[in-house]
């Protein structure tokens, strides 16, 4: 084979590119169409007959995964003459292999998670059809131009058949094995190990295993890696998951590793993006939208994920700023709550009522509380006297002649704001709210109140049951302030739904989920995530009472976005069982407001936090706890397109369990 040779009439060889014992690969022309296509030469001595149906086999489970964006698609496989078996015709990829790139200097952390995104994405779709590479390495990773990672070379890949469960074939880059692949029995596991290592020394430009190449699988086997201190932070605990010496402490899938980087993906988005919205004050709409954009490219997010990531920002932002405000007010508010003690102990009761006045005036928002503020302090101006020092006496004979009114309104003027109280800050929609408030400060208010519990679990509750049945199963237990209102707005539409009066009855649900709806905005100013949640899903809740569907789904979806934004962090807490939770509510608010794709995410999402609690319970010796937990995974698979490794693995659990006749008492 010479440069510029035809061969097959038809492709015209242009450039050497590379080559082994097994192959060699050119660059080459597809005359008819112009095309610049990469033909892969197999050397026939290297194909002995009985491996020649293997290899045909395997050529044709490949042509199954052709075309997907992250692998080298195959376009046909010619017949081969002389000393060629056949010639493998390949998409060209135009760019550099990951081995050259990394050879030129260290990547970001950025370049390489995008780049493991591509290749978790490449291995999700040969394992799901039961196709184990068995040889990733950078030079096997090729990128375009666009910095798109695809996976090339499936030469010495294994096609798993029904009954297979391990390959015991030793083969591959011994560098980039998996430990178990030097004893016999490995599966797709030793793929995702392939690709840590991979990560790692494209991040940090060192092996994480140094020596030759048997101290190298001993340190492999003991899991001693090296280096790590060179590895940024967010990416240490992929490391060592990816690199852990047993196998079944790694990540079990393609997805489930997709699913981490994916997390510091987001985790790097969200850091910039907070970067560019904090610096925006002064800058035009456009420019920061513009801004974010570029961002969102750089990290290749979703447009959805991106836009929730950025609406939690400005929230933060907004909260801040209200924050900020508050302070300089409070600040304010003390200065003339100071002069006013100054005047009152020198007996200048006109200048302490007008200081009173101007504190108030401050931390009243709702224009006829002030109205009414200016008309009392009015009525006292007429009352008292100009000038004229009074005794403690005098002024209390003064604020007798006071109406009822005037004195209730006296007692809650002289009320000092306590901290975190609202001052003039909320928009239309909460006019009818005299301040903001904090969880402490209401609890303090309501210390007759039962201690605050956690959230209920609604998922029971939730499946084919009627809102009115929901709101009456939210009620039976008032945990928090804000819900005694909520209570008796619900008690009121009861009342009417008795009277058979339907009309006043939905008035009251919509007033229901009105005043929910408010509540969820206010406790996002006070980051009470767990809070917004609770309150947008019954918002939904009452809204569907009230036959409003739309605004009914509009509240689902964020409550499924909240709980969403609980989850997660409650996973990265390592709360599982509170974070399957917590995915299960996300998953029940995106279910009504139809948005099966999240629904299935967050159920996924959930099986994986329930099987890690389920670990920790059979750790810990409770064995009925963590049977009920395989249980609940089960019966969430059930509903699952896709079933997840956790589902997989929790069934397999259970049928032993079975078959082996354990048994769970009890306690």
């Amino acid at each position: 084979m010479k440069i510029n040779e035809l061969i097959l009439g038809k492709y015209r060889l242009l450039e050497y590119l590379s080559g082994g014992s097994f192959s060699s690969v050119f660059r080459a022309r597809e005359e008819m169409t112009n095309r610049i296509v990469a033909i892969k030469a197999l050397a026939k001595d290297a194909y002995p007959e009985d491996r020649i149906r293997y290899l045909l086999t395997e050529l044709q489970a490949m042509s199954n995964i052709s075309g997907h964006p992250n692998i080298v698609s195959i376009h046909t496989v010619e017949p081969g003459s002389d000393n060629c078996l056949a010639w493998i015709v390949m998409e060209y990829i135009e760019g550099m292999n990951l081995h050259k790139i990394v050879q030129q200097g260290a990547l970001t952390l950025n370049e390489v998670v995008n780049i493991g995104v591509d290749i978790c994405n490449g291995l999700k779709a040969a394992h799901a059809h039961n196709i184990l590479h068995r040889d990733i390495k950078p030079q096997n990773i090729l990128l375009t131009n666009a910095k798109r990672a695809k996976i090339a070379d499936f030469s010495i890949a294994r096609i798993f058949g029904d009954s297979t469960e391990f390959a015991v074939t030793m083969t591959g880059t011994r560098r980039y094995m998996a430990p178990e692949q030097h004893y016999g029995a490995y599966d797709y596991r030793a793929d995702l190990y392939a690709t840590g290592l991979v990560l790692y020394e494209a991040l940090t430009k060192q092996f994480p295993f140094s020596g030759e190449a048997d101290e190298i699988d001993k340190k492999k086997a003991s899991g001693e890696i090296e280096h790590l201190d060179k590895c940024p932070e967010e990416f240490r605990h992929f490391a060592l998951k990816a690199l852990h010496r047993d196998v079944d402490k790694r990540f079990q899938t393609a997805e489930e590793m997709y699913d981490e980087l994916d997390r510091i993906r987001r985790w790097q988005y969200e850091q910039q993006a907070s970067i560019l919205i904090a610096q925006s004050s002064n800058s035009p709409e456009t420019e920061l939208a513009s801004a974010l954009e570029r961002c969102r490219n750089t990290f290749r997010l979703e447009i959805d994920i991106a836009e929730r990531i950025n609406q939690n920002l400005f929230f933060e932002k907004r909260n801040r700023a209200e924050r900020d405000n508050r302070e300089r007010l409070k600040i304010r508010l003390r200065q003339h709550y100071t002069d006013a003690i100054g005047y009152a102990q020198n007996n200048d009761l006109e200048n302490t009522l007008t200081e009173l006045n101007k504190a108030h005036n401050l931390s009243l928002q709702d224009n006829e509380l002030v109205q009414q503020a200016d008309s009392l302090f009015k009525d006292m101006s007429e009352i008292v006297p100009k000038k004229v020092e009074l005794t403690v006496e005098e002024l209390a004979e003064i604020i007798a002649e006071l109406s009822e009114p005037e004195k209730d309104q006296l007692d809650d003027l002289l009320s000092i704001p306590d901290t975190h109280t609202e001052i003039g800050l909320q928009d239309e929609t909460d006019s009818e709210f005299a301040a903001d408030f904090s969880i402490e400060e209401y609890n303090q208010k309501h210390s007759q109140n039962p201690p605050i519990q956690p959230a209920k679990n609604y998922r029971a509750l939730i499946e084919e049951a009627s809102p009115e049945f929901l709101l009456d199963k939210v009620h039976e237990d008032i945990q928090y302030p804000h819900e005694e209102e909520a209570a008796y707005i619900y008690q009121q539409a009861q009342i009417y739904t008795q009277q058979d009066n339907m009309k006043r009855c939905i008035a009251q649900y919509k007033r229901l989920g009105a005043f929910y709806y408010r509540y969820a905005k206010r406790f996002v100013r006070l980051d009470e995530i767990e809070l917004v949640a609770n309150c947008y899903t019954r918002a939904r809740f009452a809204y569907a009472a009230a036959k409003k569907q739309r605004e009914a789904k509009k509240n689902a979806k964020n409550g499924g976005v909240y709980y969403l934004h609980l989850a997660r962090q409650l996973e990265m807490q390592r709360a599982w069982f509170e974070a399957g939770k917590s995915y299960i509510l996300a998953a029940d608010n995106y279910q009504y407001a139809q948005l099966p794709i999240d629904v299935e995410k967050c159920e996924s999402a959930a099986t994986v936090c329930y099987f890690n609690a389920a670990e920790s319970a059979h750790i810990n010796g409770e064995l009925q706890t963590a049977y009920d937990f395989y249980m609940l995974i089960l019966s969430i698979g059930e509903k699952l397109e896709s079933p997840t490794k956790a589902v997989i693995e929790a069934k397999k659990l259970v049928d032993t369990i079975w078959n082996e006749g354990y048994e769970y008492n009890e306690k």
